[in-house]
């Protein structure tokens, strides 16, 4: 009887301990359903604080799907990645319009450029003179702002070096100082400008007419853009044709225009002008090496470094020039120029501001050039 019973109680406890498992194993499977099923997990407050059920909680109070609306203020995309985040399909339509946000565009040109400024300037800005070095002077750089208004930049004067105030046109409007690291030049240091002081008075591009420094500048990607006798010039925004013939008192005037500072049309020494080497001999060419009917005066090639005996070229009178060439002063600095007769112009300032009245890369009579502009 004693084994008997050993053997029932044994028994009772063995389906105790089978009747507890299998409540633990209803009750994990309870838990399991809840955890996946977004209704039952909407319906717990508790369940927001289960790690797993996190993404529920986003679906269900709409809370992180706004934040993720709000999100369409901030950076185009980031909404939407978070979107992705949150299961709820409301939360992914919020990030579509995150991505469609104007943010994405690239922003804003700095500026407005052209055919003569093709870069925005970012340095040696100015308003006017007074904002430059001593030597500089402050000119449009051809960009504008989205409302209009010249961007400017500070550029060195261009005038004849000196030693004293006394190689200068005059010791009233001129002073001989410094321009940044070179040498002292002949700067204005009063308004206004005048055609026979051009050279002086204004930037290389720039024409004196009416007392005032008009913008001449006609834009080039190379030489073949300029007409004759003058020289593609690159600037750190864009680059532009400039007279090769311009007012030197050294060599070192020329830099850029020339490889010597001559007088090329027997005007005298005191109207020196840049002047180009006559093939390889070391020396500028000046008209009275040139000796041709067909090619009697000096002609600058496309870099201005070098000169060649031609057809257009600095002259004093029409004697000077070959059959059906005239002798024309193109320019305001009293300097003339051989042509083709029959040309549409006879000065740059009948001309559109940003033209030249000058004969064209081909040799035709003269015109007014635009160089690349459209």
């Amino acid at each position: 009887m004693s084994s008997t019973r050993h053997r029932q109680a044994t028994r009772r406890r063995f389906e105790a301990v089978a009747r507890g498992l299998l409540c633990c194993v209803l009750l994990l499977g309870v838990a399991c359903g809840d955890a996946g099923t977004p209704a039952a997990g909407g319906g717990r407050t508790g369940g927001t604080g289960g790690t797993a059920g996190s993404g529920a909680a986003a679906g269900h109070g709409g809370a992180s799907g706004i934040g993720g609306i709000a999100g369409v203020g901030g950076s185009a995309g980031t909404a939407g990645s978070g979107a992705i985040a949150g299961s709820g399909g409301n939360v992914g339509t919020g990030g579509n319009v995150g991505a469609g946000g104007t943010a994405g565009t690239g922003g804003i040109a700095l500026c407005v450029t052209d055919a003569l400024c093709r870069t925005c300037p970012d340095s040696f800005l100015c308003d006017q003179d007074d904002d430059c070095f001593s030597g500089y002077v402050c000119v449009p750089s051809g960009c504008e702002t989205h409302e209009g208004a010249d961007i400017k930049q500070c550029q060195p004067s261009r005038g004849g070096s000196c030693a004293d105030v006394s190689e200068c046109p005059d010791q009233s409007n001129y002073a001989c100082i410094p321009v940044g690291a070179s040498a002292p030049r002949c700067v204005r240091i009063t308004p206004g400008c005048s055609g026979e002081t051009e050279a002086y008075d204004c930037v290389p591009g720039f024409t004196c007419e009416g007392g005032t420094c008009v913008d001449r500048r006609v834009p080039c990607d190379d030489f073949r853009d300029c007409p004759k006798n003058h020289v593609c010039s690159f600037k750190s925004t864009g680059s532009f044709c400039a007279r090769t013939f311009r007012t030197c008192h050294r060599d070192e005037d020329c830099n850029g225009f020339g490889s010597f500072c001559a007088d090329i049309d027997g005007a005298g020494d005191e109207a020196k002008e840049c002047a180009g080497e006559l093939g390889s001999s070391e020396q500028a060419c000046v008209n009275t090496d040139c000796n041709s009917a067909s090619a009697p005066v000096c002609e600058a090639d496309g870099s201005g470094t070098l000169a060649t005996c031609g057809s257009h070229g600095l002259c004093l009178d029409d004697g000077d020039c070959a059959a059906e060439f005239i002798c024309v002063e193109l320019g305001q600095d009293g300097r003339k120029e051989c042509v083709p007769s029959g040309g549409s112009c006879s000065s740059t300032a009948s001309c559109p501001v940003r033209e030249v009245c000058a004969s064209p890369r081909s040799g035709d009579p003269p015109s007014c050039q635009a160089g690349t502009a459209p």
